[in-house]
């Protein structure tokens, strides 16, 4: 079989059906009704979506059956994390900027704070970071020796925050993100905005059949079925099976059929 085939999520309002086509999964497989997705471990584990890091609780056991441990460290070493990582980004001064017009130190800084937001369960703990140390127990939804390696990854590799956090605010949703997958750009809302004139002007269009081609994180396949309404459908392709088990993620999250 032809592992360059495309792999292919068809989102319709109802039903919903997945599909893929690889080497390592059925020619075809699809499933009608509410939104469903195909066993995660019948995938290879390099092939498996990660989970972004605001999601790594409870909640994700609805979207990618697993169950990620809750971590622990105190308030103290919290405190001694956070000012690493912000002397780190002071430390990156002007170089970045200069060099390519990248991230500069108040917004890398900036980063830190969101890092925090993302990790920690309780955010109301963030408010005790500028408090003299204590060793009360805080909460993390990774291990702080990762948090120590994803900031030191974003400042020595100049990886994109996106994949250190695993995510990306779109409009008013967040949408999964991680290597391989292209992180959304503001201009795919002229796109989208594109799309909602059109079908404001012609509404046969609304109840056609619209493809979105090399559909990434699906930002687009979803922008289009949620202006199609319930009479559209919406056809996302990519050859990389990764990025279709991705979308698929954040279609469910959004709850489109």
């Amino acid at each position: 079989m032809n592992s360059s085939l495309p792999h292919t999520v068809l989102s319709t309002v109802s039903p919903y059906s997945l599909a893929f086509k690889s080497q390592k999964l059925p020619l075809s497989t699809k499933v009608s009704g509410p939104v469903s997705f195909p066993s995660i471990s019948s995938i290879p584990i390099s092939q498996k979506p990660k989970i972004p890091l605001f999601l790594r609780h409870p909640i994700c056991n609805q979207i990618l059956s697993c169950g990620p441990p809750i971590f622990t460290t105190s308030v103290s070493d919290l405190q001694k994390w956070q000012q690493w990582a912000k002397n780190l980004a002071l430390s990156v001064g002007s170089k970045f900027v200069d060099s390519d017009n990248g991230p500069d130190t108040t917004i890398l800084c900036r980063e830190v704070k969101w890092l925090l937001e993302d990790a920690v369960e309780d955010k109301s703990i963030l408010s005790q970071l500028d408090s003299p140390e204590n060793g009360k127990l805080v909460k993390l939804r990774a291990d702080l020796d990762e948090l120590y390696c994803l900031w030191k990854r974003r400042i020595e590799e100049r990886r994109p925050f996106q994949y250190i956090v695993g995510c990306e605010h779109w409009r008013d949703l967040v949408l999964s993100v991680q290597e391989g997958v292209l992180i959304p750009r503001s201009e795919i809302e002229l796109i989208v905005d594109l799309v909602s004139g059109l079908v404001l002007e012609e509404e046969g269009l609304r109840d056609g059949i619209w493809a979105d081609l090399g559909t990434g994180s699906g930002v687009i396949a979803i922008g289009l079925a949620r202006i199609l309404g319930d009479g559209g459908s919406v056809i996302a392709t990519d050859l990389s099976l990764i990025t279709v088990l991705v979308s698929a993620c954040n279609v469910k999250r959004v709850k489109l059929k």
